[in-house]
């Protein structure tokens, strides 16, 4: 009887420390910016989502809009947020996990015959680009006129010809595309041309163990396959490899 109480304590004990750790939880901030970042389902947030899950962690997000939040990471408010590469904030520690390039998207049979070298290039041109965003004076020092903007008015505003391109990550704009016009996507293309490199990761600026339960998370989904069927499922087998994973 004694062995057998001490059985069900120890237990008790197990279940409890168990149930502790599948009950920590982390509310993140994040802007939306489809599809990469978004509500219905992003690759970003499911990718953060399921390292979470992995190193313990159950993930809710406080979805902004992506102007907002540009403004928010201006001032340094947030403590523990979910942000592209791009944006301000990254003084902050953090974790990245996927890779894409800063690229800028147009209507072929407006420039049939582009060369683009360097964004000098590009001057006197109108770029589309999100509101509050951090290239807006990257853009401006280059002579571009740019157009800012809600996310989701980005292609179509390239598309009616109001701009001549739009600024976003290389995989992010393909697949806007193709959600936005299907059966249309070969009238556009993007430059060679690549304004930035685009990382997109997990921030907390005081919670250590939160980006190392992300981080031993991440390298478990990778190396069990998940990460790249994530991919494969979301960007489809023609364009998955264009985003590249940091670590």
């Amino acid at each position: 009887m004694r062995y057998l109480a001490i059985v069900l304590i120890l237990a008790a004990a197990l279940s409890s420390t168990a149930q502790g750790v599948a009950q920590r939880e982390a509310t993140l901030a994040i802007g939306e910016q489809p599809p990469l970042f978004s509500t219905s389902g992003g690759i970003v947030d499911m990718v953060v989502v399921k390292s979470l899950e992995a190193g313990g962690y159950k993930a809710a997000f406080e979805w902004l809009p992506i102007g907002r939040m540009l403004v928010l990471l201006q001032q340094d408010s947030l403590d523990r947020y979910i942000s592209a590469s791009n944006a301000p904030g990254q003084q902050n520690a953090h974790l990245d996990f996927l890779e894409a390039r800063g690229v800028f998207f147009y209507k072929k049979a407006r420039f049939p015959n582009l060369k683009a070298d360097r964004l000098e290039d590009l001057a006197g041109k109108r770029v589309a680009t999100v509101l509050n965003s951090p290239n807006t004076p990257i853009f401006q020092k280059a002579g571009m006129i740019v157009d800012e903007g809600p996310y989701d008015s980005l292609f179509t505003k390239l598309d009616i010809g109001r701009v001549d391109f739009t600024a976003t990550a290389d995989v992010g704009g393909i697949l806007g595309l193709k959600q936005l016009f299907p059966g249309r996507e070969s009238e556009f293309a993007f430059t060679e041309l690549s304004y930035s490199t685009i990382r997109a990761g997990l921030y907390a600026k005081a919670d250590p163990a939160l980006l190392a339960a992300a981080r031993k998370g991440f390298a478990a989904i990778r190396a069990d396959g998940t990460l790249d069927r994530m991919l494969k499922d979301f960007f489809g087998m023609e364009n998955w490899k264009r985003v590249r994973i940091v670590f």
